[in-house]
């Protein structure tokens, strides 16, 4: 039998089968991902990238940097890396994808993407003689996202506390999307 791309099953270890428009819609609410490299010293490097709101296709993600960077260091040496989403307004929700990442140099894509939001780190626009992109390619993703929000949550942790038993977790998604 053979299995989809899309779904993983691990139903034996409480995973559910994610889902791809789950998973878009929650990428949508975030604006920092936490961008995590294997230096060439074995020791993981973990820092907030401000995400790009545009994208050129499907579910790859985009960032800026400079290109005289450590993670651009990182990435050149390992385009392995994983990010993960997480905010205090949503704490009940995160993401974490894993994948690879390809550094683009190309003048006319950095125009093509380049976000307002950039320009305090390059205070030359797009046209910043140093600054690269951050393609990001997910190709898996583990998610929680409860059903009914922070009040399913909230209700939950305060029925354990009365009923002396541990509040029951939503269950964390999985999903392969390459």
């Amino acid at each position: 039998m053979e299995q989809t791309r899309e779904n993983v099953t691990k139903s034996a270890q409480g995973v559910a089968p994610g889902d791809r428009q789950e998973f878009e819609s929650l990428l949508k609410d975030y604006d920092v991902a936490l961008l995590t490299t294997r230096g060439t010293d074995g020791h993981f490097h973990t820092r907030p990238m401000a995400l790009s709101k545009k994208r050129k296709s499907g579910s790859e993600i985009w960032f800026a940097t400079w290109v005289d960077t450590q993670k651009v260091q990182d990435l050149e040496a390992d385009p392995h890396c994983s990010l993960a989403f997480h905010s205090t307004e949503n704490a009940s929700t995160y993401l974490s994808v894993s994948g690879t990442v390809e550094i683009v140099r190309d003048r006319q894509v950095i125009h093509e993407l380049w976000e307002a939001d950039w320009k305090p780190w390059f205070p030359k626009g797009p046209d910043e003689g140093d600054i690269a992109l951050l393609r990001f390619i997910p190709e898996h993703a583990e998610y929680v996202h409860p059903a009914g929000g922070k009040l399913q949550v909230l209700f939950s942790t305060a029925k354990a506390l009365v009923t002396k038993q541990r509040p029951e977790p939503s269950p964390k998604k999985e999903l392969d999307l390459h």
